[in-house]
């Protein structure tokens, strides 16, 4: 998980680095109500979170749990843009994106550059405070992959160019846990239907 995390926040580096975010910085983004600037901020907490995660004394307290029962512990899959959660994500997001975009994606380079010297000498067992929740190391860093990975294309969308493909490692790791959730919120039946016969799909099997 360690491999496929670093490698893919690799690959967010480099649409951080598109010349389309400082010309786009303060637009709209496909998100709804998300600016530019705060969906990179957003993407780029995914990063800055784990260094200060793992930067406090390991948990031990509380059962871990694995990364597919954290989603589900969270909010509503469509709840309302102006909820108290969903208007915290976007102010932190635009909080990361304050200094503007060259800044932001120094900060995303060496925090990166130093999550790569520190992960790997950690257990993958480690336990791990993830908000209100304690989740092992690579349970704690496939959330974290899962927001990487869905936010790298919602900011190339909003940007108008190519997602850039990610690790195979890392779409494997993100296509199992979002296929878990959704059998967990749908139903089996729903998602077998939804992938084998198109005749018989619901319409809405997301995970979120």
């Amino acid at each position: 998980m360690i491999s496929a995390f670093l490698d893919t926040a690799e690959v967010v580096s480099g649409l951080l680095h598109a010349p389309a975010l400082t010309e786009r910085w303060e637009r709209p983004s496909a998100l709804a109500r998300f600016r530019v600037s705060g969906l990179a901020g957003h993407l780029a907490r995914a990063v800055f979170n784990v260094e200060r995660w793992v930067a406090e004394p390991p948990q031990p307290d509380g059962t871990p749990i694995d990364a597919v029962a954290y989603f589900l512990a969270g909010a509503r899959p469509t709840p309302d843009l102006d909820d108290a959660v969903p208007r915290r994500i976007r102010e932190l997001g635009e909080q990361e994106a304050a200094d503007g975009p060259v800044a932001l994606v120094e900060e995303f380079d060496a925090a990166r550059a130093r999550l790569t010297s520190l992960l790997p000498a950690l257990p993958p067992d480690r336990p791990v405070g993830v908000f209100a929740h304690v989740l092992p190391l690579d349970q704690c860093l496939l959330t974290r992959l899962v927001e990487l990975v869905v936010h790298l294309d919602d900011l190339a969308v909003s940007l108008e160019i190519p997602t850039p493909p990610v690790p195979v490692e890392a779409a494997d790791a993100v296509t199992t846990c979002l296929t878990r959730i959704a059998v967990a919120r749908h139903g089996c039946l729903p998602l077998i239907r939804a992938l084998s016969r198109r005749e018989r799909a619901v319409d809405q099997i997301a995970a979120f």
